[in-house]
């Protein structure tokens, strides 16, 4: 409906596009109001969901109606969006769209999709200690499988850094803060 909305207006509409951010909140705020749960009953409906989310999305970037940030550390997913926008022929250097992980999550994800040409965004939780650790320990109890993909991502920054002459990423990210004036 927002999509519509914005197209009637002439009027790019931004989406983030993220995977079961608040899984726990969410159960226990339907549950406190007798509705159902709005969290997929499986992680395979929840991948289904987004990737099909994410293709929606592509096509409306292609289309000039809207523009999209991938939020996922999900390699499939990744691989899906990135065929997808080379069918739809969004250039791979479109700032309407971009891919984002969490900063020392996925790496090695972050350097391929930047390697091919996509615009990727390292995200830093940065706050009050009190509201940033609970933060990250929810998205370390949502990403279980991260612990598992920790070595598949350290082969990643690995192939990524010795197969292109590009700069490791936190290198590129540093140099960005330096030359903006942000530290």
């Amino acid at each position: 409906m927002m999509m519509k909305s914005g197209e009637n207006e002439g009027i790019c509409t931004g989406i983030k596009l993220v995977r079961g951010a608040y899984i726990t909140r969410e159960t226990r705020v339907a549950s406190s109001l007798g509705v159902p749960s709005p969290i997929h009953g499986s992680i395979l409906e929840t991948h289904r969901c987004y990737n099909e989310c994410a293709s929606f999305l592509l096509e409306k970037v292609r289309d000039g109606s809207g523009a999209v940030v991938l939020a996922t550390h999900n390699t499939k997913s990744r691989k899906l969006a990135a065929a997808k926008a080379e069918e739809l022929g969004i250039r791979k250097g479109d700032t309407k769209l971009q891919f984002a992980q969490l900063m020392g999550m996925a790496d090695g994800l972050s350097l391929g999709l930047r390697n091919a040409g996509f615009q990727v965004n390292k995200y830093l939780p940065f706050g009050p200690v009190d509201h940033v650790i609970p933060y990250l320990v929810r998205r370390a109890e949502e990403n279980k499988g991260f612990l598992s993909t920790s070595v598949q991502d350290r082969q990643l920054n690995y192939q990524e850094r010795t197969h292109t002459e590009a700069k490791p990423l936190k290198v590129a990210v540093l140099e960005w803060f330096k030359e903006s004036g942000a530290e």
